[in-house]
């Protein structure tokens, strides 16, 4: 049975909303216990939404068979789960699973299937300004999902809340010359996640307009994003998943609009971070970066306000940058 709860924050990539998603079933243990399986984001520039279609959530126990959990309406029939990603951000969740009975123990990893093909029907979309409609695709979605590999346990008569965080920024990319039924197609190739609800804290403030009055920033008022790296004194740097020698960004965060210029960074793992603002998120497109010196295709992302910060598990430190 879904249900669904709402928690408010400042504005970016992570705390909760809890719309539900899963039926029961019988696990085959007399041990079980309670699993919740939230879903966050860390927004994209240029979207107006990114709709992901998820069909089911398989579960690998460290030893043992696979549990499939189909997505049920409201009745408790299998349907298919439709969300739109860029409603959670800000600290805000959407859940996948809430309440769902396993058996206590260890787990391997979590798989997402989504619909996401494209073959002309839209599951699976990202809307643009116009508006435009255009297919998502996850290349062999349909058939391996999204898989997560990242290990966690369920302990019994614990709070099992996990969350997952989606981030679209390392996401969502527009092959050259990708198209489908309904027109160009979009790649799914997402960065994905998991962390222990209990175990995250936040980071949230303003940033001061200041910092974005120079000249880089004159003509770009759409590209505003707090970048959060983990460990202090680090450098920031735009988004390269393939580049494994540096320090990607955890997650990102994006910066209100409404003149306030808020944010919030939420389910980060306690420890120091490093936080820095942009003005040109908007022009960071890690697809890109596999051109080494094309700077025309892949401007340079430059930061201001570079600070380190410290998370403290189940608490919200405010940070206003700088």
């Amino acid at each position: 049975m879904h249900k669904r709860t709402a928690f408010s924050g400042l504005s970016f990539s992570l705390i909760l909303l809890l719309l539900a998603g899963c039926g029961g079933g019988d696990t085959g243990t007399t041990t079980a216990s309670r699993l919740d399986l939230g879903i966050t984001d860390a927004p994209v520039d240029g979207a107006d939404a990114v709709w992901v279609e998820f069909s089911e959530v398989v579960i690998q126990p460290a030893d043992g068979a696979r549990i499939s959990i189909l997505m049920e309406d409201v009745n408790g029939n299998p349907a298919p789960k439709s969300i739109n990603l860029l409603d959670l951000h800000g600290g805000v969740r959407d859940m996948l699973l809430d309440g769902y009975e396993l058996p206590a123990g260890q787990y391997s990893w979590i798989r997402l299937m989504v619909n996401a093909e494209a073959d002309g029907v839209l599951d699976s979309y990202i809307e643009l300004p116009g508006p435009l409609q255009y297919e998502l695709q996850v290349p062999s979605g349909s058939q391996t999902g999204l898989k997560i590999n990242t290990g966690f346990e369920i302990l019994e008569g614990d709070t099992n809340d996990f969350t997952i965080d989606f981030d679209l920024r390392k996401s969502v990319h527009q092959p050259n010359g990708q198209v489908g039924p309904l027109g160009p197609v979009y790649f799914l190739r997402p960065t994905l996640r998991l962390v222990k609800t209990a175990t995250t804290g936040t980071i949230s403030g303003t940033v001061d307009p200041n910092v974005f009055a120079g000249e880089a920033c004159a003509a770009n008022t759409v590209g505003y994003a707090v970048y959060v790296f983990s460990g202090a004194g680090e450098t920031p740097v735009d988004v390269n998943v393939n580049d494994q020698t540096i320090n990607n960004p955890v997650t990102t965060a994006a910066i209100s609009d409404d003149g306030n210029f808020t944010y919030t960074a939420a389910y980060l793992n306690g420890g120091t971070y490093t936080v820095a603002a942009t003005c040109a998120a908007d022009q960071d497109d890690p697809e890109l970066d596999n051109q080494p010196g094309n700077q025309q295709a892949n401007p340079e992302v430059t930061f201001v306000g570079t600070a380190d910060v410290n998370v403290t598990a189940g608490a919200e430190t405010l940070h206003p940058i700088p």
